[in-house]
């Protein structure tokens, strides 16, 4: 279950972080990080998962990205 809810809050984070930065061919280091995570999350078994650390590290994320303005696309 905590798997789940680690898998979810880096998918909330990632979505954050597109929303607040502009598109790039080149990742930036918080984008290669969360991408990282998601993909520990997949590959791991529950119980080799530091629940607290990676949560740790998307509020982390999280709160550095919630206080900048959205990116305003042209449709």
């Amino acid at each position: 279950m905590q798997k789940d809810a680690l898998i979810e809050r880096v998918a909330s984070v990632q979505a954050l972080i597109s929303r607040k930065t502009p598109y790039s061919e080149v990742r930036s280091e918080d984008q290669k990080r969360i991408a990282e995570l998601r993909g520990f999350l997949y590959d791991t078994k529950p119980e080799n998962i530091d629940f607290g650390r990676v949560a740790e590290e998307c509020n982390t994320l999280h709160q550095k990205y919630s206080i900048m303005p959205n990116i305003e696309w042209d449709v």
